[in-house]
């Protein structure tokens, strides 16, 4: 979703992009110069192309499947790499990064330790509803909120299915209305990059939430730099972390914060555009470049925004869901860039996919990223959007069918 920024900074640095991967469909086999049918996540093969083609660098972007892999067999050679396997396991995983957040005095949301031997017994201590998920997930794939036991059983099996190591984490069920911090790091130095309001939406069917509508700069941001900025600059120190993109889910509860998760990675939301307009961090470009120098910069490169984009005091990342379906027809999309508030549209699907009805941040088709000065603006950018999109199936239906309403939903937006 974001290879426009990796081919421009190639582009302009005479960079050859070599593509590697098992789907021959992928947005980054369209911008490389070169591609191989590989596995990423085979290491003794990628080693091997890496050597007999003289690579310099090794840029892993931000699929975690790929990261788990690639970070050990890049250390290996002795090439740059962000970051170090036992990092990337140890802040992936929530259990540990629970337990890290503890250590350095930081809220999280309570956690029962129970197995699913108990479960099938019943449980009475609980305090209903908690939500079961996989240890080890993103994209809200295995998750689920439990109301009684039968449902506590079905969530286990659902969040244990679903974890790589089958990991299995139950917690108390707090409002997950929250807000998501994001960090650039350079040279061990945590640099802040912005926070964004999440508004959580449920899927029609199912029980996974995924983020509705995300909003920079948050209400939020100064109160919550004031209450653990300086934690969690120690906490990373402690890891060892030294470069890279982070980023940190906190659930918002009244006055209380409970830090639920992170990632070592870009933001789902394509958080790499706000990050620069905000704060004029080109992380996409600070990763290649490091990636191939094995020098730490992140100031100075080319911004991903637009010259003539209008400046405006709040920033709005949209995600639009599609039902399921086979994808004949996309039609909109160089009409919704011709507005003039509008960042941009990354899209993860393309014609001729299958889509199936997941419950998952999966199944959105692309992420309207537009900037606004006023809540009407947010409301008629959002509206005139999904008049022009039309996602056409092959019986001629429009699939788009995003969940959070504009014209009834509220939002707060800091003065």
């Amino acid at each position: 979703m974001w290879k426009e920024a990796i081919s421009e900074f190639a582009r302009d640095n005479g960079i050859v992009l070599i593509a590697t991967g098992n789907d021959p469909s992928a947005g980054i086999f369209e911008i490389a110069d070169e591609c191989y049918d590989i596995d990423s996540t085979d290491a003794d093969r990628m080693k091997k192309l890496i050597i007999e083609k003289n690579i310099d660098g090794v840029y892993m972007g931000g699929n975690e499947q790929v990261i788990s892999v690639a970070c050990e067999y890049i250390n290996e050679l002795n090439m740059p790499c962000y970051c170090t396997k036992e990092q990337w396991d140890h802040l992936q995983n929530k259990k540990h990064f629970k337990k890290l957040c503890i250590e350095h005095g930081l809220p999280v949301v309570p956690q029962y330790q129970i197995n699913f031997d108990e479960i099938t017994l019943g449980v009475d201590s609980l305090d209903f509803p908690v939500i079961t998920k996989p240890a080890d997930g993103c994209g809200s794939s295995g998750f689920s909120v439990c109301h009684n036991n039968k449902e506590l059983q079905e969530g286990y099996i659902k969040a244990l299915n679903t974890s790589p190591s089958g990991d299995v984490l139950v917690e108390k069920f707090v409002k997950n209305k929250g807000i998501v911090v994001f960090y650039t790091v350079s040279n061990g130095q945590l640099y802040f990059s912005g926070i964004e309001d999440k508004y959580p939406v449920r899927f029609h069917e199912g029980q996974s939430y995924i983020g509705g509508v995300f909003i920079f700069e948050s209400r939020k941001k100064n109160e919550f730099r004031g209450k653990f900025e300086n934690k969690i600059q120690q906490m990373f120190k402690s890891v060892g972390i030294k470069e890279g993109s982070l980023w940190l889910e906190v659930f918002v509860d009244g006055d209380n914060y409970y830090f639920n998760e992170m990632g070592y990675r870009y933001g789902g939301s394509v958080s790499i555009y706000p990050v620069d307009y905000f704060y004029h961090y080109n992380q996409v470009a600070a990763d290649i470049y490091y990636s191939l120098t094995n020098e730490s910069r992140i100031e100075g490169f080319p911004s991903l925004i637009s010259t003539t984009l209008e400046r405006k005091n709040h920033y709005c990342v949209y995600p639009i869901q599609v039902r399921e379906g086979t994808i004949r027809q996309i039609v909109g999309i160089d009409k919704i860039l011709q507005c003039n508030n509008v960042v941009g549209i990354p899209i993860s699907m393309k014609v001729g996919q299958a889509v199936k009805h997941t419950g998952t941040f999966f199944q959105t088709f692309a992420l309207l990223h537009f900037v606004f000065d006023s809540k009407e603006e947010f409301r008629k950018t959002i509206r005139d959007s999904l008049t022009n999109l039309k996602v056409i199936d092959k019986s001629g239906r429009n699939m788009v069918s995003p969940l959070f309403n504009a014209e009834e939903e509220e939002i707060e937006i800091a003065i």
